[in-house]
């Protein structure tokens, strides 16, 4: 009972809070009307209105009884632990066998005695007891030798006569010189002068860089044909192959110097720094290598164990390398302030010496040594005057 009175009571406060919270809610709602529709209501006089006396109900807070929870008493099991024992393990005892190593008897071999056969030499006789008397017949020898033709001197060029070894080598000749003038001179210079032609032109195509890049090939396969064809009826086809590419290189050399050393007269071209430091570059990696051939084939064109067209024709290559190393020398000089006469003057002069001596040699060479006289006469007029010099 006393629950049933608990929730009707709690029921009625339910209806009275619902009660007066429609109440707010229509006040909420009338309170605006009033106010918009004050202006419009006539003044009927000011009368004083009584405000209700409303019971303000006694709102109290629901006693809830809380309950008391306790915790359950779990019974925790006490548990034996076993006490475990490690098994005694019985260890065998192994009687290890006594080996012997077994007796070998070794078998007493009797070696025969062995003796050579005898062989009895039967005694060959002829017939009649006479031995024949064997005389070869009578020939004549012909004379195998051809007429009017001397034997040539067959003994080699390193070896003197009494066994001795002769001079060495000259080191230009040598083959390591050859190969490194091919890796230097050729390789890395004409690399270096391929990127030339390609800034002096600016804009190239690639058909155009592949085709100059091909002429730097082409140049170094010939220069090891050369290498290869060394002292064989083959070397003058390498030989005047470079010669006229090296004939291009030349004319280059003179056009970049007239080119530095024309700023002293009207309409002058000036050359571009990068091209500049090319064109140098080339002539200092080329320069020693002119100079060390000049000096050699001077050297072996005075030398007595050669023959006198072998010494003809490096008197003449001698001159060409003077000219080349004059241009070499042009080129790089024509860098210093104040220096360009003397390096157009040097470009000048060595064109003309190495073109000079190329047209002689292979003008020598093609008419059958017509000019040899004329060389030897040469050469040995400037070996007196050397000759003077020295002593």
């Amino acid at each position: 009972m006393q629950g049933g009175a608990k929730f009707v009571r709690s029921r009625g406060r339910r209806a009275w809070f619902a009660g007066i919270f429609a109440l707010l809610i229509l006040l909420m709602n009338v309170f605006p009307v009033v106010a918009v529709a004050r202006p419009y209501v006539p003044n009927l006089g000011g009368g004083t209105y009584d405000v209700p006396k409303l019971p303000v109900p006694d709102l109290q807070a629901p006693q809830w009884d809380v309950p008391k929870l306790e915790a359950p008493q779990w019974d925790v099991p006490q548990l034996d632990v076993p006490k475990l024992e490690a098994p005694h393990w019985d260890v065998p005892q192994l009687d290890v066998p006594k080996l012997e190593a077994p007796r070998w008897d070794v078998p007493q071999l009797d070696v025969p005695k062995l003796e050579a056969p005898r062989w009895d030499v039967p005694d060959l006789q002829p017939r009649n007891g006479t031995v024949p008397t064997l005389k070869p017949p009578t020939m004549d020898v012909p004379d195998l030798r051809p007429p009017n033709i001397s034997v040539p001197d067959l003994t080699p060029h390193s070896l003197k006569q009494d066994g001795r070894s002769a001079k060495p080598q000259p080191f230009t000749e040598t083959l390591a010189y050859k190969l490194a003038e091919l890796s230097y001179k050729e390789i890395i210079g004409g690399t270096l002068n391929y990127s030339k032609e390609l800034v002096e032109r600016g804009t190239v195509t690639a058909g155009q860089a592949g085709a100059s890049y091909g002429k730097v090939l082409f140049r170094v396969g010939v220069k090891g044909l050369d290498i290869a064809l060394q002292d064989t009826p083959y070397s003058d086809l390498p030989g005047l192959t470079l010669d006229g590419l090296d004939a291009k290189g030349a004319y280059d050399s003179y056009k970049f110097v007239f080119q530095r050393y024309a700023p002293a007269n009207a309409g002058t071209v000036r050359v571009p720094g990068v091209v500049t430091g090319l064109n140098v570059a080339v002539a200092a990696i080329s320069l020693p290598f002119d100079f060390f051939n000049m000096v050699g084939q001077f050297r072996q064109a005075y030398d007595p164990d050669l023959g006198e067209e072998k010494q003809n024709e490096k008197f003449v290559d001698g001159i060409g390398n003077l000219g080349s190393t004059l241009m070499d020398i042009g080129v790089i000089t024509s860098t210093i302030p104040g220096w360009q006469a003397i390096a157009f003057a040097c470009v000048a002069t060595g064109f003309v010496l190495w073109a000079g001596a190329r047209l002689v040699k292979w003008y020598n060479k093609a008419s059958g040594g017509a000019l040899s006289k004329r060389i030897s006469s040469v050469r040995k007029g400037i070996g007196k005057v050397l000759g003077w010099f020295s002593s």
